[in-house]
């Protein structure tokens, strides 16, 4: 989440995927065959083929993508002393056997939720095959609903849509950008005038010293500030963000509603109890009565040792349990979870997706996710007034 590593796809609203460019490799075996044939029928007096012919005609043998590696949301750079301990990353998941192949997902509908039918060609003699579906394709099959989607690595993967989690009550076709804004997502769809769109930014002391004021004149509603987070090395030494204090204070007096968020790279109970006595104790210290909730944000590391990679479901509900009932027992905080559809295909259980309100991160130009969510971080990308550099943007679908 917050900020960003250097290739990972990151795509703002306002600028859908670019088509890759198409490549088929054809092995040089088959490139002699080729040429033999197309001289044999040459002096035959039949028509010639050309080598890209004669590989057009060869059946593609499309290749599994089912590597759950990656996530929609952003990621975090090294950060302070330790930079073992002290740096954070975005979500990914390891690969999961709900995963099926990519060719395979391909057989249902196109949902309203795909953003561009854009693909990768078919590679000749068994090359890798990204998916040629949208995002958001879904089919239906014996064992339930399938929902091809697509992460933040360009990976392709098919979940199984759990049918006990709440679903979306949005249309996801009907996000659009505002017109007093283009950065901004406002939504327009089935159920729309139940809603008030808020704009919002969620920050930590990577955007260093913000001028809130600036901010609210711009037009931002809410902001999630980060109050700390678990370094991802061995030691997973827990770590005060910097600017927590500051940015709740200078916020709240803005007059933006306020919530905040920990990165947890909590191995168990004890250490996820450990994170929200910290996330308490940073909130009381600033002084200020957050009206959004305390978000509990654990994740998994694509490019180095994260110390919670290979965390199992259970565990993370058991962990996520012991972080709302330490920070209730001691606080009058309310405690929801940030996720994306990576984190609910792998790690989320059923109870736990349905007991919380969901702040959703997912960067593709609609959102995939078939479950519930008030919050949709939409992008990484975004320029504030009063923030130096790109902020995550986020929307809030408020309850009239």
């Amino acid at each position: 989440m917050k900020t960003k590593k250097t290739g990972k796809r990151l795509y703002s609203t306002g600028n859908p995927r670019k088509k890759k460019g198409i490549e088929v490799r054809v092995p040089a075996a088959l490139i002699c065959c080729v040429i033999l044939t197309a001289g044999c029928l040459a002096g035959c007096g039949g028509a010639p083929k050309t080598s890209a012919s004669a590989a057009s005609d060869i059946p593609a043998a499309p290749a599994e993508s089912d590597t759950a590696e990656g996530s929609a949301v952003s990621e975090k750079p090294a950060d302070t002393a330790d930079s073992a301990d002290r740096a954070e990353s975005a979500g990914t998941a390891p690969a999961s056997s709900g995963d099926t192949s990519a060719a395979a997902a391909g057989t249902g509908s196109t949902s309203a939720a795909a953003a561009d039918t854009g693909s990768t060609s078919a590679a000749v003699g068994g090359t890798e095959d990204t998916s040629a579906a949208a995002a958001g394709t879904d089919s239906e099959t014996a064992g339930g609903r399938l929902l091809k989607y697509i992460d933040a690595w360009e990976e392709w993967h098919t979940m199984t849509v759990d049918p006990d989690v709440r679903e979306t009550a949005y249309n996801a076709s009907q996000f659009i950008s505002a017109e007093e804004n283009p950065q901004w997502m406002i939504y327009t769809g089935k159920g729309s005038e139940e809603y008030e769109c808020l704009q919002g930014i969620d920050v930590s002391e990577h955007q260093g010293t913000i001028d809130w004021q600036a901010v609210a004149e711009a037009g931002y509603q809410f902001a999630f500030i980060r109050v700390g987070f678990r370094g991802y090395g061995e030691a997973g030494t827990l770590v005060e963000d910097s600017m927590a204090v500051e940015n709740l204070q200078q916020a709240q007096a803005a007059g933006l509603h306020v919530g905040t968020y920990f990165f947890s790279q909590a191995l168990n109970e004890e250490e996820a109890a450990e994170e929200a006595a910290l996330s308490v104790s940073v909130i009381e210290k600033s002084g200020v009565e957050p009206d959004l909730p305390l978000m509990y944000d654990p994740e998994i590391i694509k490019d180095d040792d994260g110390r919670a990679n290979d965390i199992t479901r259970d565990q993370v509900a058991l962990n996520t349990a012991a972080f709302r009932e330490t920070v209730e027992t001691s606080s009058t905080c309310r405690v929801d979870i940030y996720s994306n559809l990576p984190w609910e295909h792998n790690y989320f259980d059923t109870d736990t997706m349905n007991r919380y309100e969901i702040w959703y991160a997912d960067y593709e130009p609609l959102p995939q996710t078939p479950y519930h969510f008030t919050w949709w971080q939409y992008t990484n990308e975004g320029t504030v007034p009063g923030i130096e550099g790109v902020v995550d943007l986020d929307l809030w679908l408020r309850k009239k």
